[in-house]
């Protein structure tokens, strides 16, 4: 139960509004400490509206249009979903926008330094475009923030609005009751606060050197993967040309049955799962080098922060991932559900597209946190090969030869054994621990941008002094 006190002349001032939920949520206390502030440029600090400090036109949802995509990245672009801005790398599985059909692409683009806000459903989660969304377009449930950098630099703005602070301000312009949704005009008033020029530069340039850390990340990965089918699959990922471009790819073929599990569903032999087959390598299975492990499912006793963290595939996969819920200490057999910093996980629960059957590594400031039971978890039985199996499961091969021991129609599972029968090309000792040094280096990058992105929070919360009474 939640209890404040207020005025009328504040129910008003926002629309007569008389729900005591809106009255006690943190936006309103935070449209009621930034309005303490001056108006007055010449004081420090001051505040200023989110339309002043943006480039003309900078604050904008685009239009709604019929999407017709396409399977060849040369004939359109990657198309970036409000439920994918936040992720480790948003390209990867987007479907392709067609060039040819689609009128808006010059609205739709995604420019360096933009941010975007999700403006439907989950509504005020923000993101710092950056090289990662090289070449990429939007949807509309996204709303586009360009600042103007003669009046604002625009690491400080998106690092307000990612805060608690301005995140509060966000969710306070919402509308709508089962889905909630946010539009452009509702933010041209947002209150920004001002402080100090150096220390807004300051918080600026660690919000662009967590961005660089990120694509840096990215692009090390992908090296490392290019290098994957080189020397491991003995292919040139230039060369590599899927027949069948997504899960659910029609395809007629035929193939011989495998009795071991008395498979008998097409899935499992022909299209998306038959392209990743090489016949010039020699395979062996995953069992050999990694146990995997899946707890069961369990009654999750929520508890307010203060418990043990609990995160989902959803929260694994974001660039910074946060817990969302806590669940009780005092939960049985709470052990088997606590992941150690490292560990590679990998969802194995849900529809065979999207984040199904893509490993994540664990980062430091989640070690021992509660994961769900809809991540197996994958330990090699070397540490070295770590960064193998990560890699192997992260090529499109690798996916498509682990998808392809998931059974289920709907909804797809994969369980422990699927990990087990999984194949694996076959190499020397000395080439799979080559691949943990670029992944433990990638960990270490990304872990030092989320490290950057908190000290910028810390500066901006500590200079404006905020906290919520509730």
């Amino acid at each position: 139960m939640r209890a404040i006190a207020t005025s009328s002349d504040e129910m008003y001032a926002r629309g007569h509004r008389l729900d005591g939920y809106y009255h006690t949520s943190e936006g309103v206390q935070a449209l009621q400490f930034l309005r303490t502030f001056p108006r007055d440029a010449g004081t420090t600090p001051h505040v200023r509206e989110l339309s002043e400090i943006c480039a003309p036109g900078g604050i904008f949802i685009p239009s709604r249009f019929k999407r017709i995509f396409v399977d060849d990245d040369q004939f359109g672009f990657p198309y970036i979903t409000g439920s994918s801005i936040l992720q480790i790398d948003p390209l990867r599985g987007s479907k392709i926008l067609s060039e040819r059909f689609t009128k808006s692409l010059d609205e739709l683009a995604l420019q360096d330094e933009m941010i975007l806000v999700t403006c439907s459903g989950t509504i005020g989660n923000t993101c710092y475009v950056n090289a990662t969304f090289r070449n990429a377009v939007g949807s509309p449930d996204i709303l586009r923030i360009v600042a103007n950098e003669s009046e604002i630099p625009p690491g400080y703005l998106y690092i307000f609005l990612n805060s608690p602070l301005g995140n509060a301000l966000i969710q306070q312009k919402t509308y709508g009751g089962v889905i909630q949704h946010i539009e452009s005009h509702h933010v041209l008033d947002l209150l920004v606060p001002r402080i100090r020029s150096d220390v807004e530069t300051a918080i600026h340039n660690l919000a662009k050197e967590a961005s660089n850390l990120r694509v840096r990340a990215n692009d090390l990965e992908d090296a490392a993967r290019r290098r994957f089918h080189e020397e491991v699959l003995g292919i040139s990922s230039d060369d590599i040309h899927w027949e069948h471009n997504n899960e659910h790819a029609f395809a007629v073929d035929v193939a011989q049955l495998e009795f071991k599990h008395h498979r008998l569903d097409a899935f499992h032999y022909i299209g998306y799962v038959a392209d990743a087959r090489l016949e010039h390598v020699v395979w062996d299975r995953l069992e050999t080098l990694v146990t995997p492990s899946l707890p069961g499912m369990f009654k999750r006793p929520y508890v307010a922060k203060g418990g043990v963290p609990l995160l989902s595939g959803m929260d694994m996969y974001n660039a910074y991932p946060k817990p969302r819920i806590f669940i009780s200490p005092q939960m049985p057999n709470l052990g088997k559900y606590r992941v150690r910093a490292g560990t590679i996980l990998v969802q194995c629960s849900g529809q065979r597209y999207g984040l199904f059957g893509r490993p994540v590594i664990l980062p430091t400031h989640l070690d021992n946190v509660a994961v769900s039971q809809h991540m197996v978890r994958i330990y090699p039985k070397n540490p070295s090969d770590r960064g193998f199996v990560y890699i192997w499961l992260s090529t499109g091969f690798g996916r498509r030869m682990l998808i392809k021991q998931s059974y289920g129609t709907s909804m797809g599972e994969l369980s422990e054994q699927s990990i087990l029968d999984t194949l694996a090309p076959a190499c020397s000792e000395a080439l799979r621990h080559s691949f943990e040094v670029d992944v433990a280096e990638i960990c270490e990058l990304r872990e030092r941008a989320n490290e950057f992105e908190d000290e910028a929070q810390h500066i901006l919360l500590g200079e404006l002094g905020w906290q919520p009474e509730m």
